[in-house]
């Protein structure tokens, strides 16, 4: 509640104008860029690596590459938003691979293991429905982890984040043209290997989340007391994306995008006392002149 709050008084000031105030020794103004950063980051790097710890780690490390190289951001080119994205998905593009990458990296391999999991009878009881939820969510972050990297980026940024094919291009550094064409070509392998399988997608294909849960739970890797996916009282992805959404040109394929926008917005950890430890160092308060 406190960071919401905080982040509602940081909108009244645009992130030019933080950038201004930070590169001129002010502290509170380097803070205030980390609140208005952290959770679209967060929520980026966890769709890329589907594991929180991962995630975490990854938002401090591409922080501290944003507020350390604040003095090279040029306002006449490029907006900071899109300035910041694109430090963030060349840090994430150049990383070392995440244990769910080297676990999951294929589709049908992928949901091979689905598909051959035992079922089991429903319970139809409130915790099953909310842990068929949470394995719902999983498995469809597992399907994001089978498309390769810039495949996975380019549609969570173009599909789920719902940012516009020019300013997707200039995040990833490569043209218009072949950004849509790799937009094009993760949203098809993304599509087809789903629509064949989970019921979700095609109505046509029965639902087994209630069914397969079971699975995950006895190997602990389901807790209906700490939801990993989904979460209660959170916002929706499609609700704290500032863009609209534009209707797409296959409209079958809307329902489809709609399955991830309508994931939970996942609330980042609180970042800012970890960066007051790092504004207490020497070195960087002689990049900042704090």
């Amino acid at each position: 509640m406190q960071n919401n709050l905080k982040a509602k008084e940081i909108q009244k000031q645009t992130n030019e104008e933080l950038v201004k105030k930070a590169l001129s020794g002010d502290e509170t103004s380097l803070e205030n860029i980390i609140l208005s950063s952290q959770a679209k980051i967060y929520n980026m790097a966890f769709k890329m690596v589907m594991d929180h710890d991962d995630a975490q780690d990854l938002t401090q490390e591409i922080l501290i590459k944003i507020i350390t190289n604040l003095s090279s951001f040029d306002m006449s080119k490029s907006k900071f938003s899109t300035w910041s994205y694109k430090i963030a998905v060349n840090h994430i593009l150049n990383m070392k691979k995440k244990k769910f990458e080297i676990r999951i990296n294929d589709f049908q391999k992928y949901t091979d293991l689905i598909d051959n999991l035992p079922s089991h009878e429903p319970q139809n009881n409130p915790e099953e429905n909310i842990l068929a939820k949470e394995f719902q969510a999983g498995c469809m972050a597992g399907m994001l982890m089978c498309l390769e990297r810039t495949e996975r980026i380019a549609f969570i940024l173009g599909r789920i984040f719902l940012l516009d094919s020019k300013t997707c291009s200039e995040i990833m550094d490569i043209t218009n043209e072949n950004f849509r064409k790799k937009l094009s070509r993760a949203t098809n392998k993304l599509f087809e290997s789903m629509n064949n399988v989970c019921g979700v997608v095609n109505p046509q294909n029965k639902c087994r989340c209630n069914e397969k849960y079971k699975n995950f739970l006895d190997m602990k890797m389901l807790d209906s007391n700490n939801l990993r996916y989904t979460g209660e009282n959170l916002p929706l992805i499609r609700e704290k994306m500032e863009n609209k959404i534009t209707k797409f040109t296959a409209d079958y394929y809307e329902p489809f995008f709609d399955i991830f926008r309508n994931q939970v917005f996942h609330t980042p950890p609180d970042m800012t006392d970890w960066f007051k430890k790092i504004l207490k160092t020497r070195d960087f308060k002689e990049i900042f002149n704090i």
